[in-house]
């Protein structure tokens, strides 16, 4: 039976918790080097909070704006679906849906957002070796504001799987489940979970 992923868009972005059974099962897991499968975690991450930050941070969907809004408390949709090419050849797109809720009593701004990510021949180069990656994931995302400032816990989870190739000739499929954690008070970030049956835990500063 067919390892690829290219169907799995739809049912996982539908049903987050069936998603880790219907991208890849354990045992047709082939393992990229630990060293490989740390490299392409942080890839996944930084590459999606990219976009995701490209978005929520805009003009349009940030708190910036809190100024020109009423005092009443205000909650607003959007979707939204942008696209960014990878370092080394093919695309990533991000698309999603954001509720946005304004209290202009409290002057707090919260998001809760949820969608989709797809990587189509996304290349990253590690160590003069070309990884490519092609496979579909959903995410979460929240963040939250006050006073027009970040505070408490930005959470953005990952969910979802891929086909790999190396320019080495070697080849695989993976699975992986991730949450990025930035915590405000302490200005750290965090990255933890699986990817390819390798656990991922590694804390930097965030700014």
């Amino acid at each position: 039976m067919s390892r690829r992923l290219s169907h799995l868009l739809v049912p996982c972005a539908v049903f987050l918790a069936a998603c880790a059974d219907s991208v890849i099962s354990p045992e047709s897991e082939n393992e990229l080097t630990q060293d490989d499968a740390q490299f392409v975690a942080e890839m996944i991450d930084a590459t999606a909070a990219g976009l995701l930050n490209d978005f929520f941070d805009s003009s349009q969907s940030d708190p910036a704006a809190g100024a020109l809004l009423d005092h009443q408390p205000v909650v607003w949709t959007k979707t939204f679906e942008r696209s960014r090419s990878c370092h080394d050849g093919g695309t990533l797109t991000v698309a999603g849906t954001s509720t946005s809720t304004w209290d202009g009593d409290a002057v707090t701004y919260d998001v809760e957002s949820t969608g989709t990510k797809t990587r189509v021949a996304c290349a990253h180069t590690r160590d003069g070796v070309l990884i490519t990656l092609t496979g579909n994931a959903v995410w979460t995302h929240e963040r939250h504001f006050a006073n027009h400032a970040p505070t408490g816990f930005r959470i953005t989870t990952y969910l979802g799987g891929f086909d790999w190739t190396k320019s080495t000739g070697k080849s695989g499929s993976c699975f992986y489940e991730l949450t990025r954690t930035i915590d405000t008070a302490e200005n750290t970030r965090s990255l933890t979970g699986t990817l390819c049956g390798d656990v991922v835990d590694r804390t930097e500063t965030w700014r």
